[in-house]
């Protein structure tokens, strides 16, 4: 009996809602489940500001008849975010959780700086001082090749966390540079079993005081 009392409750609200709702203009209008409060969750790298400004325009609208496409038309706006969800709080909470794209190096081209983000995105205007740790790309066609060449890294588990720079040659190849000085120069084709090698053996001891591995040679490693 009391569920079938909550349903009356529910229609009776939403016939009353949609006989007042014809457009956007009367919907602001509604004091019923008007938006009063907007959570943001999940921002590290988004420019706050920018974001809370063009999401401000749905405080007072109808929360019942909020539709989420607008936020996540407006979330697309913004290339640091991975994914949205956004969760309806009533009577008048809009909840919006953010999921970032991870901040992975910094393309230099044309004397510019370029912030690159897994997936595949690129965001220009930054703040140079908060990633200045993360390592470097250089080299004629780098971005067109660097996240294919990073998702490679990344499946055989390389720690990228030890590159200092990622330097490619118009040849379709990669030299890695760690930040303890060592350099991996790769050969142009089957390079992953290459990446693989160098894993097995970089952190053992007869291999310390080598600064060079050069697998360019199909089937050889030479140390220097």
């Amino acid at each position: 009996m009391k569920t079938k009392k909550n349903l009356f409750i529910w229609l009776f609200i939403f016939v009353f809602l949609s006989t007042y709702s014809l457009n956007s203009t009367q919907k602001k209008k509604i004091s019923i489940f008007s938006i009063e409060n907007i959570n943001i969750n999940g921002i590290i790298n988004v420019n706050e500001t920018d974001f809370k400004s063009k999401i401000n325009k749905f405080f007072g609208e109808s929360l019942f008849f909020f539709n989420s496409k607008e936020i996540k038309k407006i979330a697309s706006e913004f290339s640091f975010i991975k994914e949205i969800k956004i969760k309806k709080n009533y009577p008048d909470t809009l909840n919006i959780i953010l999921k970032e794209n991870e901040p992975i190096a910094i393309l230099i081209e044309n004397n510019k700086k370029i912030l690159l983000l897994e997936m595949g995105n690129i965001v220009s205007n930054y703040d140079l001082d908060k990633f200045n740790s993360l390592p470097t790309v250089s080299g004629m066609n780098a971005k067109k090749n660097f996240f294919n060449f990073y998702e490679t890294l990344k499946k055989v588990n390389f720690e990228t966390e030890l590159i200092e720079e990622f330097k490619y040659f118009n040849i379709n190849r990669w030299d890695i540079i760690l930040r303890s000085g060592k350099i991996i120069k790769l050969p142009t084709e089957r390079f992953e079993s290459s990446i693989e090698k160098f894993i097995s053996i970089y952190d053992k001891d007869n291999f310390n005081n080598f600064k060079i591995f050069d697998f360019r040679i199909n089937g050889q490693l030479i140390l220097e």
